[in-house]
């Protein structure tokens, strides 16, 4: 399997079995996609729609299809500030909730991958994940 597969692979079963526990504990009406976007509020308190939508390599359309649909579910809320047209997303209580359950789980999954690989080659793995993900990113730009 290549590299490129083997870690869209890997993103997408980490995901899944994200949306799976959160869904168990009671989180409704998250999509796959919608569940892509907490990450990204968590990195920044406001985002615009916008922005958003760039880091998520989605359409503006996609993207405020999703949001529109956590603002439904209050997952997030829309603040316009004063005398500016750009709408900026935050999280909510529930949406901050629904992200620490995530991260706990997100910590459980990796303390059980430590102990089937060791800590040393989980920490040696982010890092070159880490590395490589910055050396593609470069070539980007």
């Amino acid at each position: 399997m290549s590299i490129c597969f083997l870690s869209l692979e890997t993103s997408k079963v980490f995901n899944q079995l994200i949306l799976k526990h959160i869904e168990e504990v009671g989180y409704e009406g998250i999509s796959m996609s919608s569940l892509l976007i907490f990450p990204y509020l968590q990195k920044s308190d406001k985002q615009s729609i916008s922005t958003l939508a760039k880091e998520l390599n989605q359409s503006r359309q996609a993207t405020h299809k999703s949001i529109k649909k956590l603002k439904e579910l209050d997952y997030i809320k829309l603040v316009q500030e004063k005398n500016k047209k750009e709408i900026n997303i935050s999280l909510t209580k529930k949406g901050n909730a629904l992200l620490e359950e995530a991260n706990s789980f997100i910590e459980k999954l990796q303390s059980q991958l430590t102990k089937i690989v060791g800590k040393k080659e989980l920490e040696q793995f982010i890092e070159n994940q880490n590395i490589i993900f910055d050396y593609l990113n470069s070539k980007l730009d």
